[in-house]
């Protein structure tokens, strides 16, 4: 059982990493997530050094034998480790705990390329690392609202493991300086449900898009417009809760999306070694209970190397009450913080997926910290809005 304490309130906290969305008609557009800046020198140094220790799933971090070079591991690998890439920080540290799959499937189709470079996964989620390349005269984008999709299936089975729904299975990448034709790029599938038994062989089916890159410019522009227009909106009504984007605006920007064109779908197989799957997982079980308006709410904890998983129990069926849920949602948002022995907590900025029953709530959120042998983790029960932290509850793993 885990040594338990209550820690001082805080007032104020970092911002969370929450789902994308594209631009909508009453909303200023999101920023793209595509960068065409080159991967820093830094980070490169980084990697290289890594991968000069790199035995891919040797020792603890449960590797496969190489089947190439360190040094070729580092020039494949060292592209997604980039800040414009989602969930990089969990790929620099798969990469150091030797926990990426190499793989080398290519498919070419009506002048796309799709090479496959890695896979990492546990029970609870999927990173499936990509690079792409069409003519060069076309760019890669990387807003809604057509996105780049990925379906996947159990090669064996059929059985769909992710559709194309939004946010079934996240595809971004990034590309390098004046390469737009060029992306490398990773596909997260995050499982509610976990997959406990490792498919043999799967089938994915990739659609990308893409502009001239003469209309890609003028997407960003708009974009740009756009947002300069809801910022100075929301300058001159700081309470105001929607924007509408001026009728000519949108009209450019709709025709400019209207011409995003989607590659042929770009098919792929692979098998899974076992050992990607067999990673352990820690249960813990608090002794402390989070206090909601007078109700009592245990906690359990699974922690993988890749993901966190949050359990929060009631025999009361609290989590079916509508109204409980209007009040608890918006108030006790778990923000997973870690702290490695020098003190300070740091925050683990990610997605967190939701799923519940009459009894109980799971929340699934991505982590990169369980190999790294943290001394405790904290969870921040807080509102987001307000910023404010209602309840914490820490975990002393010095003992684990």
């Amino acid at each position: 059982m885990s040594r338990m304490k209550r820690n001082e309130m805080e007032n104020s906290h970092a911002a969370h990493t929450l789902p994308r969305q594209g631009p909508k008609q009453g909303s200023a557009p999101d920023k793209r997530q595509s960068s065409r800046t080159r991967i820093s020198t830094a980070i490169v140094a980084v990697m290289t050094a890594a991968a000069l220790v790199l035995s891919p799933f040797a020792g603890t971090g449960q590797a496969l034998t190489a089947s190439a070079s360190a040094a070729n591991q580092a020039s494949a690998l060292a592209p997604f480790v980039n800040p414009k890439i989602q969930n990089y920080e969990q790929i620099e540290y798969a990469i150091k705990h030797n926990l990426v799959q190499p793989l080398n499937t290519v498919v070419k189709k009506d002048g796309y390329q799709l090479t496959l470079k890695g896979l990492i996964a546990d029970k609870y989620e999927l990173i499936i690392l990509f690079t792409a390349q069409t003519d060069s005269k076309r760019a890669f984008t990387d807003s809604g609202p057509q996105w780049h999709d990925l379906q996947l299936t159990d090669a064996v089975t059929g059985k769909v493991i992710s559709g194309r729904k939004m946010n079934d299975a996240i595809v971004q990448g990034v590309s390098p300086a004046k390469q737009n034709n060029i992306m490398h790029g990773a596909a997260v599938i995050r499982l509610t449900t976990p997959l406990t038994t490792a498919p043999k062989k799967v089938a994915g089916e990739f659609v990308l898009t893409s502009l001239l890159s003469s209309e890609l410019k003028q997407l960003e522009a708009v974009e740009a417009q756009m947002s300069a227009e809801a910022q100075k909106a929301f300058a001159a009504n700081p309470k105001t809760t929607s924007f509408k984007t001026s009728p000519a605006l949108q009209k450019k920007y709709d025709a400019l999306k209207g011409k995003i064109k989607k590659s042929p779908p770009l098919k792929v197989a692979f098998e899974i070694n076992p050992k990607v799957w067999e990673q352990k997982s820690q249960m813990l079980s608090p002794e402390e209970t989070l206090d909601v308006a007078g109700h009592k709410i245990k906690i359990n904890l699974e922690l993988t190397p890749l993901t966190t998983i949050i359990t929060l129990s009631s025999d009361e069926g609290l989590f079916k009450d509508k109204e409980f849920l209007k009040t608890f949602n918006p108030d006790h948002y778990p923000a997973l913080m870690v702290e490695s022995g020098n003190g300070k907590y740091t925050e683990q900025l990610g997605r967190n997926d939701y799923s519940n029953t009459d009894k109980e709530m799971k929340i699934v959120t991505e982590s990169h910290f369980q190999l790294d042998q943290p001394k405790s983790i904290r969870i921040d029960f807080m509102n987001v809005m307000k910023k404010t932290v209602s309840q914490q509850v820490v975990v002393d793993l010095s003992n684990q």
